[in-house]
């Protein structure tokens, strides 16, 4: 049983990262790698602390990216700082996790 559980947590955190390209489901995957689910999730799938920084770094930059895309568009360049902020309050959460 623990194998299914390990294997389960994996497959919710690459269905979230898959997700967050989906306009539909961005903001509940975003939800998800913010919260304690997702270090729930990725304590079951066996990943490292480091491992958890290093993957909620690399979402935070492509979210960042998918966001300027989109305020391209719509013509607002300078409006994240807000979720910036919240991201860099995960990391160090997740950073004092140890």
């Amino acid at each position: 049983m623990g194998m299914s559980l390990k294997k389960l947590a994996e497959g919710i955190i690459l269905q979230s990262i898959e997700d967050l390209w989906n306009e539909n489901y961005r903001e509940d995957c975003i939800t998800f790698f913010k919260g304690k689910d997702f270090r729930l999730c990725a304590e079951l799938a066996g990943m490292e602390l480091s491992d958890q920084v290093e993957l909620l770094r690399l979402v935070k930059t492509s979210v960042g990216s998918m966001e300027l895309k989109i305020r391209k568009k719509t013509g607002q360049e300078n409006g994240g700082l807000r979720g910036e902020r919240t991201w860099k309050k995960q990391l160090a959460l997740v950073q004092n996790y140890i």
